[in-house]
């Protein structure tokens, strides 16, 4: 059970961040990341704006819900961070009776090329609702990460952020507003995106041909 969890969530995040090119016309979402020296005044090191094509599933919860839990599934032999790792942690599911939201967005920074490719991964674990109805989520922690394709990479750690959301059918539309926990970095996500709805129970995983 748990393994299909982690690869549907892996899934989708490649599909997610394949369709967020495509679709340009949908609201943004804003990501801001502070810098905030001791004794002195944030100052803003970034600022970028996607259209996020995220994921929300039922009966799941996120397997690591602290940055301290992610870079230790992130270690290799020896001793550093891998940010491939990092990334397939992030996206690692377990069954759970609350939903989960997952987002992924590549953005090449100024000059383009592979050596400048970030990427922007968002999970939040919520409790149980019902997807069909429009309305909040609530209780939602858990993190953004900025990932470079070397080491180090960033993981911002997220507490009761705000999401509301539009069902229609197989699909939302919500917003979402967030800030990560007091520190010498900071990050603020507020914005609109779209999502695809999956149930993740085990009824639905065994109906599925592409999840056996």
């Amino acid at each position: 059970m748990t393994m299909r969890l982690a690869w549907t969530a892996a899934l989708a995040a490649v599909v997610v961040s394949g369709c967020a090119a495509r679709s340009s016309q949908l609201p943004g979402l804003e990501m801001r990341f502070y810098e905030s020296p001791a004794g002195g005044v944030a100052k803003e090191r970034l600022h970028e704006e996607f259209t996020l094509n995220a994921t929300l599933m039922g009966d799941a919860s996120l397997r690591y819900l602290k940055p301290a839990e992610l870079l230790k599934a992130a270690e290799t032999d020896s001793g550093k961070g891998d940010p491939q790792k990092l990334m397939r942690a992030a996206r690692t599911l377990v069954p759970g009776e609350g939903v989960v939201l997952l987002g992924t967005v590549r953005s090449a920074a100024t000059g383009g090329g592979s050596a400048n490719l970030a990427i922007y991964s968002l999970a939040l674990a919520c409790e149980k609702t019902d997807l069909d109805r429009p309305g909040d989520l609530r209780g939602c922690k858990g993190y953004v990460l900025r990932v470079l394709r070397t080491w180090p990479a960033e993981v911002y750690e997220l507490q009761d952020a705000t999401v509301s959301l539009i069902s229609e059918g197989g699909t939302a539309h919500g917003r979402l507003r967030a800030a990560s926990e007091p520190g010498a970095f900071k990050a603020e996500l507020e914005g609109e995106f779209a999502a695809s709805i999956v149930e993740l129970s085990s009824g639905g995983l065994a109906s599925n041909p592409a999840l056996r």
